[in-house]
């Protein structure tokens, strides 16, 4: 019997070191390519934007007025959460935004071992010395170059498969019709909606643009109830992107606290453009270590539910071989966020360092 008991608790003592163990994710997800171009001119917080879209998707027939106003909506909402003010009458600046989708069928060559063989890509972005907005993101988009390590090949195939590019441009022109801000994207999909991803990399480009850190996202209140049923229709069996982490990201149900805040969890996974590392901050004087990136922590404040109360929300994610997993995510108090803010202030620091190469 004592034998018996002896053997369950080793048991649990290796299953309780195995589940706390962390590790970088072997799974890096594929970004859009992007790039912005700027002179010294750069809209101010607050500033009145018109928003146009106009675009074609040369497999599709007819009038593409409900697509441009689709994404017509997403640019505006991206812009709004940055601080800006969308409005027609007015505007301080123009921001068009040009979409175009090609059908570019491929030849797809696989085998055994290609999760663990992504191709590298250039880095492009428009952040450098002295610049702060865009640095998660940026940083994100390094680990996950450097993570992409080429194997030998041992069974390979190949086969045609439909394959679309679907390309962005969003201009800003000021009010003597001068250009001044222009960001780009462009990835292949084999999905012909170019709905589907334009929100991520509509992110990735206007993360070069400043940002108003005071704005709250409103955001609605799940019911205490049928938090399960939100749980099944948006987390389950799915996997999540973050534009600040390199790798993807898995919800479990027992990590979440608080509820209510359930979207606000959600939200904030999928908008967050600066994620904060563990480490201190001499680790942090490297930025792109891979062992940085084995746990990390995401915060936010949000108006949630009608009452429009500020709540701290926060989520911390460790890392296994297929992504990140929720340890937990929870509604903070002042002092838990109060640190956090500390701590992400010292590591944009680090990374406003870190990039800050010239000599003055």
């Amino acid at each position: 019997m004592k034998a018996h008991k002896a053997v369950n608790l080793l048991f649990l003592g290796i299953s309780l070191i195995l589940i706390g163990c962390a590790t970088v994710p072997k799974f890096y997800v594929p970004r859009p390519w992007t790039r912005t171009l700027a002179s010294p001119e750069k809209p101010q917080i607050g500033a009145k934007l018109k928003v146009e879209v106009t675009g074609t998707t040369l497999p599709l027939l007819g009038n593409e007025q409900l697509t441009a106003e689709n994404i017509r909506e997403k640019l505006s909402y991206l812009l709004r959460r940055r601080g800006f003010t969308v409005q027609d009458d007015s505007p301080d600046y123009i921001v068009q935004l040009y979409y175009k989708t090609d059908r570019n069928d491929k030849l797809q060559f696989s085998s055994t071992i290609a999760s663990y063989n992504m191709a590298a890509f250039a880095i492009a972005t428009g952040s450098g010395a002295g610049a702060t907005s865009g640095l998660g993101v940026s940083i994100a988009r390094a680990v996950g170059a450097l993570a992409t390590r080429s194997s030998t090949i041992g069974q390979q195939s190949v086969e045609q498969l439909l394959s679309y590019t679907h390309t962005i441009a969003v201009e800003i022109h000021n009010q003597n019709d001068n250009i001044f801000w222009k960001g780009e994207a462009a990835w292949d999909s084999y999905e012909l909606n170019i709905i589907n991803r334009i929100l991520t990399a509509i992110q990735l480009i206007l993360s070069d643009l400043p940002s108003d850190p005071t704005y709250r996202p409103e955001i609605a209140e799940v019911k205490r109830s049928h938090a399960e049923n939100y749980f099944d229709l948006y987390c389950r069996g799915k996997w999540f992107t973050c534009p600040a982490l390199p790798y993807r990201i898995a919800f479990a149900q027992s990590a979440i606290r608080n509820t209510t805040a359930f979207a606000a969890y959600i939200d904030l996974i999928q908008t967050a453009e600066f994620a904060l590392p563990s480490g201190d901050n001499n680790d942090w004087k490297n930025p792109i270590q891979t062992s940085l990136w084995e746990k990390v922590t995401l915060g936010g404040q949000y108006l949630i539910g009608a009452d429009q109360k500020p709540t701290n929300v926060l989520i911390k994610l460790t890392g296994q071989e297929e992504g990140y997993d929720i340890e937990k995510c929870w509604v903070a108090n002042d002092e838990e966020y109060a640190k956090f803010e500390q701590r992400m202030q010292e590591w944009r620091q680090a990374l406003a360092d870190y990039y800050d190469v010239f000599v003055h």
